[in-house]
């Protein structure tokens, strides 16, 4: 439409401030200062803290354990006896052989050792027992079964097979396996670790806990 000639100039609309709302200013607050946290704590304690909350997922299915240098992604898993359990035991790292111990009561006097250590870290092998599937091996170091009962899928001369020891699959860089097992009768918590090159991964880092919930 055409403007009259008399018509004062149309001043152009200025947009309204946006204003944050309640919600989003409560919101963004804590968001900053779980932010704030974080840097002040560190990650970790924060992590422990939600799980001593709100506890932590059932990991009943199919699990990827990745193995790095030096340490395992996840850290932190939790089983209910007598769910069946596959676990993919991959070794991330280009470089290093990395390996799955479980058990209970590290005897850490063996750090203190020189020379030839003992194997057999754990005073507790979790899998002393426990019936145990292994297949899809690629790249396998060696294989220590322990105590557990194990079948194997497949040549057994792919596992190298070795005795003396805790229950361990070691793989080279880029290896591989399936373990598939039901969860025993054993709740509680239980770690695992990397005891490669005289438990060195383990001292540095190379550890994680399983809680075990009754079934």
């Amino acid at each position: 439409m055409n403007k009259l000639p008399n018509e004062p100039p149309v001043e152009p609309e200025i947009p309204e401030e946006q204003q944050w709302s309640r919600r989003q200013f409560l919101v963004g607050s804590a968001a900053l200062g779980v932010a704030g946290a974080v840097t002040l704590f560190g990650r970790q304690a924060l992590v422990d803290a939600a799980r001593g909350l709100f506890g932590s997922p059932v990991s009943s299915g199919t699990v990827h354990l990745y193995a790095y240098d030096y340490y395992y992604i996840p850290n932190y898993m939790t089983w209910r006896v007598g769910d069946q359990m596959d676990i993919i035991f991959q070794n991330q790292s280009h470089t290093h052989w990395h390996e799955w111990t479980m058990g209970r009561h590290v005897n850490e006097a063996y750090f203190q050792a020189f020379g030839n250590l003992p194997a057999d870290a754990w005073a507790e092998d979790f899998w002393d027992g426990v019936p145990v599937t292994l297949s899809d091996p690629y790249n396998i170091d060696n294989f220590v079964p322990n105590k557990a009962i194990v079948t194997y899928d497949g040549p057994k001369a792919l596992f190298n097979i070795q005795t003396g020891g805790d229950f361990s699959p070691t793989l080279k860089p880029g290896g591989s396996i399936h373990i598939s097992f039901t969860v025993p009768n054993k709740p509680g918590i239980w770690d695992y670790g990397c005891f490669v090159q005289q438990y060195i991964h383990y001292r540095t880092g190379m550890r994680g806990k399983v809680m075990i919930l009754p079934a």
